[in-house]
């Protein structure tokens, strides 16, 4: 038995490596049980936890589980036969019966555009089935085998994937949720079948005689027809949780008798059609977590079974919840509930805008089910906290706040010669403080846009250097038209930005500001609030929401409408909705020189250009 740590005549419960900030549970695997572990002699699984507490009273219920496993073990479990097959089977179509008669019990079966609403509704979830089945079957087997697995360890029957019956057992069980729907349609078209021509028609299907005393001449039509009526939901589900409880599997107390899979079954569906569909990975991950989040706090239930009950429930806790809860030192090893028994104040919990960002995202999971036939309503939708939206105040910088923030003397001490705002050490040649703000007023590009830009995408078209915007694994963009190629202001290759990168390329480096770090908002973090928090108020030009970093966006966009630039190219530069599409007119309807001798129109004659350049 494993002891806590301090008995030093027992084996250590608890490790705290060097190297990381978190306890581990540690368990020695007895020496009569190795051969059952791959000849492995010890096991350690992370408790995310750093309090010394905590982590041991976690361990001590983690010690009783492997003890029990062990025990179970020694105890030995069969293996997997056909009789044991048949009787899962036999247990599962009955469910599935239970499935089919639900659904029915489910339509206005007097109105005949109910009937057919639920029979496009059946049409379309075994053609999704089916489409998952095609493009990713392995996906689903590795659904159907977790399912499984929980089912035959329940029965201790040892569970072996690579074995031929375990194989066998899969693909009948795949085979019945298709047959599922073809019941429902059945019974839909009032075809007049009972409960036994579903079960012949399953033995048919699978190839195995399951239910003999039908198959043997007894009264197959008549031995349910005095049920023919259909029994009460209350009834169904009784009779489910009966089945289940066979298997010693549990029913969560909010799921529903339709089965349609767990959230978290779901959103690897969900998550890995959006990989199929080229979404970027670090937006998937971000995504994911939001999901993982409310299953976190409502439980892994039914995916049909949610409603605006729980997302209410969800929309509660997060207002007792931080911000970046996962990523604070304060949080991070706390559960949900340890953190709400906290009770923070308001001004440490989450904004109504950040909780409605994630119902954003949790939005298009539902849309996302309710177009596969598995919901028949979006329950996250119409949740949303009434915010009323800021609005956008931000404001060109005027000559005299541009003289004030490029003073060659003022600008050089904070852009490439200043105490670093988060190293706390002293700095020269940051470029990124040096370059960003010039680049933002000489091209109007979105803060984010100019901190990601790769050295690739600053490129010559017909002579004349662009930087492209581009939507990549490695670059994101807000919207469709944000994708473009704006060109290099004479200005900016004056002062020497094409040298720059030309020397970055040379050394190999990605992108042009290397220096700056990813975090979910991006690139752009940290030199914004350098800006913001920092060099602008110190000279007493930044005001709240008007005059921030991002300005350099406002002013350029000035610019161009005061020297009367042609609104169809201004959209194109700065990446606004467009009045015309690039496929109508085959590419780019205004020429790299037209673009050139537009945007070299912007000028800022009140700053002395001379002195501001250091490379």
């Amino acid at each position: 038995m494993i002891s806590l740590v301090g008995n030093e005549s027992d084996m250590s419960l608890l490790t705290f490596p060097n190297s990381g900030n978190t306890y581990y549970f540690r368990s020695r695997i007895p020496i009569d049980l190795i051969e059952h572990f791959g000849g492995l002699s010890e096991f350690r699984v992370s408790l995310k936890c750093a309090i010394k507490s905590r982590s041991i009273r976690t361990s001590k219920i983690l010690d009783k589980i492997v003890s029990k496993i062990f025990d179970e073990i020694r105890q030995g479990m069969k293996s997997l036969d056909i009789d044991d097959i048949k009787e899962i089977l036999r247990i599962e179509i009955r469910k599935q019966i239970l499935f089919t008669h639900h659904i029915f019990e489910g339509t206005n079966r007097w109105n005949e555009t109910g009937v057919e609403k639920s029979l496009e509704s059946v049409k379309l979830k075994k053609s999704n089935l089916k489409e998952t089945l095609d493009s990713t079957l392995k996906t689903y087997q590795s659904e159907v085998d977790t399912k499984l697995e929980g089912i035959l360890e329940s029965l201790d029957i040892e569970v072996d994937r690579d074995s031929i019956n375990f194989k066998k057992l899969r693909n009948k069980f795949i085979d019945l949720y298709l047959l599922r729907y073809d019941w429902v349609k059945e019974l839909l078209n009032e075809s007049g079948k009972t409960d036994d021509d579903f079960r012949l028609n399953a033995q048919q299907k699978l190839g195995l005689v399951l239910f003999p005393e039908l198959t043997n001449g007894t009264d197959k039509k008549n031995a349910f027809a005095r049920n023919t009526h259909l029994q009460s939901e209350l009834e169904l589900q009784q009779k489910l949780q009966q089945s289940e409880s066979i298997l010693g599997s549990r029913i969560h107390p909010n799921s529903s008798v339709s089965d349609v899979g767990s959230l978290t079954t779901n959103s690897n569906i969900f998550f890995e059609r959006k990989k199929i569909e080229g979404k970027k990975i670090k937006e998937i991950e971000s995504d994911k977590r939001i999901v993982e989040e409310f299953i976190e706090i409502v439980g892994d239930i039914d995916f049909s079974s949610v409603t605006k009950k729980e997302v209410s429930h969800y929309i509660d806790v997060q207002t007792k919840l931080p911000p970046n809860r996962k990523k604070s030192p304060k949080y991070r090893d706390l559960s949900i509930n340890e953190v709400v028994d906290m009770n923070l104040s308001q001004k440490e919990t989450q904004t109504p805008q950040n909780i409605n960002k994630r119902l954003s995202k949790l939005t298009v999971f539902g849309n996302w089910g309710v177009r596969q036939g598995l919901l028949i309503n979006n329950p996250f939708s119409g949740m949303k906290f009434s915010v009323k939206k800021q609005p956008n105040k931000r404001e060109p910088f005027t000559k005299e706040e541009l003289r004030k923030i490029l003073k060659p003397e003022t600008y050089h001490s904070w852009s490439i010669n200043f105490t670093h705002p988060f190293r706390k050490e002293r700095v020269s040649n940051q470029m990124p403080y040096y370059w960003v703000f010039l680049l933002g007023i000489f091209s109007g590009m979105r803060t984010n846009e100019m901190c990601q830009i790769r050295v690739i995408d600053i490129k010559k078209v017909d002579k004349i250097w662009f930087m492209f915007v581009e939507d990549s694994e490695e670059t994101k963009v807000k919207t469709e038209n944000a994708i473009r190629k704006v060109p290099v202001h004479p200005q900016l290759i004056e002062l020497g930005f094409i040298d720059y990168v030309g020397t970055l390329k040379k050394q190999k480096k990605g992108r042009v500001f290397w220096e700056l770090t990813e975090d979910r908002d991006g690139f752009a973090s940290h030199l914004s609030r350098h800006y913001n928090q920092r060099v602008l108020p110190n000279l007493g030009v930044w005001k709240k929401y008007t005059k921030v970093l991002y300005c350099t966006r406002h002013t350029f966009i000035n610019k161009l409408y005061a020297e009367k630039v042609d609104e169809n190219v201004i959209k194109l530069l700065v990446g606004h909705e467009k009045e015309f599409t690039m496929k109508h007119y085959g590419g780019d309807p205004f020429s790299p020189e037209r673009l050139l001798e537009e945007i070299s129109k912007v000028n800022y004659k009140e700053i002395n250009w001379n002195k501001l350049k250091v490379v």
